[in-house]
């Protein structure tokens, strides 16, 4: 029962803070980053800090590493993405994309957890 409140916070606080980062992002400007701001730092950090409290600060900073690796890895794949698919089909391109987010995520979580 305890994972399931867990759970219900972490919705709850991640959806809050989805909230006030949308409330935030209309009143700067451009308005297009509105929606790259509204929802994964919000939940992010709604969820890491829920770890925080309820795990302690040695899953929290696991969970921040994944999420290092991961915002990384994004970036790899938007950028070799955009590549490729100037030069391949779409789902060649996409899936040599994916590659390009598994392996730099995969190598960075190694050497940092």
């Amino acid at each position: 029962m305890e994972d399931a409140g867990i759970v219900l916070l972490k919705g709850l606080a991640g959806g809050s803070l989805v909230v006030a980062f949308a409330l935030l992002s209309e009143v700067v400007a451009p308005k297009r980053f509105a929606g790259l701001f509204g929802a994964a730092p919000a939940v992010a950090i709604a969820g890491l800090g829920l770890v925080l409290l309820s795990k302690g600060a040695h899953d929290a900073r696991e969970n921040s590493i994944g999420m290092i690796a991961g915002c990384l890895g994004m970036f790899c794949y938007a950028a070799s993405t955009v590549q490729l698919l100037k030069h391949t089909h779409a789902r060649a391109g996409t899936a040599l994309g994916m590659v390009a987010w598994v392996v730099p995520t995969a190598l960075i979580a190694s050497f940092l957890l």
